[in-house]
């Protein structure tokens, strides 16, 4: 399994920095919104880590969910694994068992497996891939060279294709948000865990916002539909409230203001209540302007440490239902 060295002050092509990285932490991850041939709504999310502990241990753990916004089930599958066997990593494919990602110069093929569900997507490129932040450069929240990620994404892929719930297949139609992430941060420190935005506006365009509250720190990216993005770092996102998942606590809908981007002010809003996936948050919500329209979907990533002083490791690992 090829493995290159980090380098996030020269980053290479989208196609190398997909390949894995030494002494690094990264992940591949897709999170789809989809509907059905009657309008209903679903997400489907998938994650495949390599996560570094310690030099000596690096797990691989595959992460699946489809959430059904009609009856507000959640189903989740999670696998871990030591072993390297039955994975391949290469610049036109990531396979892991019963999940796989393969390239091809149109788009990409999602499938997983999981436990009573599975989906099998096509995902066109669409816009293309950006770096975020800093030409690719994110600092975790600490202004340290070594707590450091680089970042790219595929914001806007037209998906279509199936998934099944209980042994009922249905046809979907939807776009996917793909991301590459990786360094060497560290990921058992509270000061580095973040809150992720991922907002889809219905106008085409996209904002990926990373925010360490804890930190007072943030970055982002803007991305137009002329296909150019620019970097944002200068925006305030503010809790509306709070939530509590197996003892933690958890921002839960908010209010931002970004000064000089599209309508500068937005409410994002959760549509139902999100799921503990291992030891993150996720919750998909409405994106609302000032005048309250409804202007598109956000997909939130939110990680333990920011709103909490202490995490026991397992704790965050107990099965939430």
């Amino acid at each position: 399994m090829e493995q290159i060295k980090y380098d996030v002050n020269n980053l290479r092509d989208f196609d190398t920095e997909w390949l894995l990285h030494k002494k690094c932490s990264e992940w591949w991850y897709a999170t789809a919104i989809l509907k059905d041939e009657e309008n209903n709504l679903y997400s489907c999310q998938y994650t495949f880590l390599r996560m570094r502990l310690f030099p000596f241990l690096k797990p691989f753990i595959l992460m699946m969910a489809i959430t059904d916004f009609q009856t507000k089930e959640h189903y989740y599958t999670q696998k871990f694994t030591l072993s390297k066997k039955n994975i391949v990593i290469n610049k036109e494919k990531v396979i892991c068992n019963n999940a796989s990602v393969v390239k091809n110069e149109n788009g990409m093929a999602l499938k997983c497996t999981g436990d009573k569900f599975s989906y099998d997507l096509i995902l066109d490129y669409g816009k293309g891939a950006f770096w975020h932040c800093d030409n690719g450069k994110l600092f975790m929240g600490i202004n340290d060279e070594c707590e450091t990620t680089f970042y790219y994404s595929y914001t806007n892929m037209p998906t279509k294709g199936t998934i099944n719930l209980n042994d009922k297949e249905i046809k979907v139609t939807g776009t996917t948000w793909f991301d590459k992430q990786g360094g060497t941060f560290n990921f058992l420190n509270i000061h580095t865990h973040w809150e992720w935005f991922s907002m889809r506006f219905d106008d085409n365009e996209e904002i990926m916002l990373f925010n360490f509250p804890q930190q007072n720190y943030s970055d982002g990216t803007y991305i137009k539909k002329d296909k150019t993005s620019t970097r944002l770092n200068n925006y305030v996102m503010e809790p509306i409230d709070f939530t509590q998942r197996n003892g933690y606590k958890f921002s839960c809908g908010w209010k931002l203001k970004i000064p000089n981007i599209k309508d500068e002010e937005y409410k994002i809003i959760p549509i139902i209540d999100g799921q503990l996936n291992l030891a993150y948050f996720e919750q998909l919500c409405y994106i609302y302007d000032s005048f309250d329209k409804l202007v598109g979907m956000c997909f939130v990533e939110l990680l333990p440490g920011v709103y909490n002083k202490k995490i026991d490791g397992k704790l965050l690992l107990k099965k939430v239902s």
